[in-house]
């Protein structure tokens, strides 16, 4: 099971500039000494380096409900303990590329970690070589999926790169290196409320901040069709508020398991391409899944996850007072395991029924497979019927082809009689 449990987790957090002498060079890092530097130039720096006289910003707790603070950058950063990722010098050229590549977002990969940044180049005479470069870069795990981290990266970015442009925030002529010193703090909250709160608020200046919320990324729903029946996986009448949708209100009053999406638009008396366009909404959101209408001649196989469920506490709990009638006696889970291990292919619902007495163990069927679909433990069997188009052709190619012998049969005795003797005395 990966460790990421909703979003995925910033391992570390840097800023980077082009030094007009010694090229790419990391300023800060959040944690400290977690990405390794060249010993010929400098590393990043720690705070109790930057001048005495450097003014603390503004920094406001995200989701913490306190009030706005004045937060300077601590005298000491804590230390990786000796943990390095990788190295700067292998992924350098993509965290500060040529101008062409400034202004895009570039994610990079080494062996074990995933590197995003959105490269900034400011032009202009007041800078060495009358340009400025730089890049706040976030590490990931390679396997992480980072897509909900996109707009977050590309927003700090052209934050900063507004910053600098109004107000020269970020190059410093005086310090050295030229960055300016407040780039720690804004990487430290940047790292703690992102990982913390997915959340976060700096007030920069008096005109600028960054005000940041990660939204997890869901995929597109397939389409939704109409015998489809929809599952809700959590208590839809519970979450309904006086703002939502008319239509997505009804629609969730008919959400129960058993109706079919063209059944819940007659009983919501919504327009059948509406209820569908709801029904595709809700499992984006994955509030709902759908599962196919249950008919007593349907058959289920098993999947091999079945193991895996076995011994897993919370579906043990779950399953029995899901799937037994109300007054009747919940059976213990071995049971109920077993039951799910009878589902074979060439077996209907009603002969799997009849062969194990299922009726007597007060068990609701409908429940009973709805709960093995959603745990993915047990997964339905269709069978799929040739078009009638295709019986056709079939059809008139055997019907050419019995023509064509016929023709060959007739030709050849034609020719037999053709090619026979005659005889003089007739």
């Amino acid at each position: 099971m990966p460790s990421e449990t909703f979003l995925p987790r910033i391992h570390s957090v840097f800023y980077a500039i082009f030094d007009v002498k010694q090229g790419p060079k990391i300023v800060y890092q959040v944690p400290e000494g977690l990405i390794a530097t060249s010993p010929t130039g400098f590393t990043s720096l720690s705070v109790s380096s930057s001048p005495k006289s450097s003014t603390p910003i503004p920094l406001e707790g995200a989701g913490r409900g306190q009030n706005s603070r004045q937060v300077s950058s601590p005298p000491h950063r804590s230390t990786s303990s000796g943990r390095v990722l990788f190295d700067f010098d292998d992924i350098s050229k993509y965290v500060i590329p040529p101008d062409p590549i400034c202004g895009r977002l570039v994610i990079c990969t080494t062996r074990n970690y995933r590197i995003m940044g959105f490269p900034v180049s400011i032009l202009g005479s007041k800078y060495p070589r009358n340009y400025f470069r730089f890049n706040i870069c976030f590490v990931f795990e390679r396997s992480a999926d980072i897509s909900c981290y996109k707009p977050i990266v590309r927003k700090v970015g052209r934050v900063l790169a507004a910053c600098e442009e109004e107000s020269m925030f970020l190059f410093s002529p005086q310090s050295s290196p030229q960055s300016s010193p407040a780039m720690h703090a804004i990487l430290e909250q940047l790292y703690e409320d992102l990982n913390s709160y997915s959340e976060t608020s700096i007030p920069i200046d008096k005109f600028n901040s960054v005000e940041l919320k990660i939204f997890p990324f869901y995929p597109n729903p397939p389409p939704v069709k109409d015998w489809q029946v929809p599952v809700a996986l959590i208590d839809l009448k519970s979450r309904v508020e006086d703002n939502w949708d008319l239509t997505m209100e009804k629609v969730c009053e008919h959400i129960n398991g058993v109706n079919h999406v063209r059944r819940i638009a007659q009983l919501a008396d919504c327009d059948l391409e509406l209820t569908r366009q709801a029904v595709a909404h809700l499992l984006y959101y994955q509030v709902i899944m759908t599962v196919d209408i249950f008919q007593y001649s349907n058959m289920y196989t098993l999947r091999k996850n079945v193991q895996w469920l076995a011994d897993e506490s919370h579906v043990k709990d779950e399953c029995g007072p899901y799937v037994t009638k109300p007054g009747k006696p919940v059976p213990d889970w071995p049971r109920l395991l077993h039951l799910y291990s009878r589902f074979k292919p060439g077996k209907t619902v009603f002969e799997w029924m009849e062969s194990h007495a299922v009726h007597e163990l007060g068990i609701d069927v409908r429940r009973f497979t709805s709960f093995g679909v959603i745990k993915v433990c047990i997964d339905r069997l269709t069978a799929t019927i040739p078009a009638a188009h295709a019986i056709r052709r079939v059809s008139c190619v055997g019907c050419t082809a019995i023509r064509s012998s016929y023709r060959i049969r007739h030709l050849r005795a034609t020719d037999d009689a053709r090619v026979s003797p005659v005889h003089p005395h007739k």
